[in-house]
């Protein structure tokens, strides 16, 4: 479960904007990117019962609209798989956005790729996915993300429809609390639908973050999965 609640996060992806934040704690993503020049780390460990996993995960603006972002999660135990890695593209035109009467809109398109590396062998291509992306503020105190895709499994051949929710409320400037769900309709290969609360603490508002989540497998009997994590924002390239 560990393993797949990783995988999941890095084709739902990761990302950031001071206003309508949807990175790290929350796997949903956001229709927004990094200002061009500037990058993210973003850092967590997951726990479950005996099983972790460690995911290291930048981002950084490339042109206005544009970010690209990659993963990298080490587990253990390794008796099964060693690690795993992701690279994503998202496109988040300027041209996309709409002020509405249920507030502003802003849509957006995100491309992604990730890896395995069982124990004992070397690196193979796992999944590819696509996601449309949508993000609605009716206050400045709310966001609700959306995304909704494909994703296709590679050693067996499957695909299956992803959507994800996520729905986030600032109370304070330095706090975040979030509640999202993750669905797709392959359950059998890609996991059940994982339902996950959290939130944020700003230790320097938009810049060095704190977060804890909690997440589980709808109807699995699985244990929870927590995760502690950090995020460092705004980091300016040479």
């Amino acid at each position: 479960m560990a393993l797949r609640l990783t995988l999941l996060c890095a084709v739902a992806g990761i990302c950031s904007s001071p206003s309508v934040w949807a990175g790290r704690p929350l796997s949903s993503d956001d229709a927004a990117t990094a200002d061009p020049g500037t990058c993210q780390v973003e850092s967590w460990l997951e726990r479950q019962g005996g099983d972790r996993t460690l995911v290291i995960a930048p981002a950084c603006g490339i042109a206005p609209g544009m970010e690209l972002a990659a993963d990298y999660s080490t587990l253990h135990p390794r008796d099964v798989l060693h690690a795993g890695a992701g690279l994503a593209f998202k496109w988040v035109p300027e041209t996309w956005a709409w002020d509405t009467p249920a507030g502003a809109v802003q849509l957006g398109l995100k491309l992604s790729a990730s890896w395995l590396r069982p124990s004992g062998t070397g690196w193979q291509h796992s999944e590819l996915g696509a996601l449309g992306l949508l993000t609605l503020q009716p206050h400045e105190d709310w966001a609700l993300h959306a995304n909704l895709g494909r994703v296709r499994e590679r050693s067996s051949g499957s695909g299956a429809t992803l959507l994800n929710l996520a729905l986030s409320w600032t109370p304070t400037e330095q706090a975040q609390l979030f509640a999202e769900t993750l669905a797709n309709n392959r359950r059998q290969v890609f996991g059940g639908t994982v339902n996950t609360v959290g939130g944020r603490w700003w230790l320097l508002k938009d810049v060095l973050g704190l977060d804890l989540t909690a997440s589980r497998e709808a109807g699995s009997g699985a244990r929870t999965v927590w995760s502690l994590g950090f995020g460092w924002y705004g980091l300016r390239l040479p």
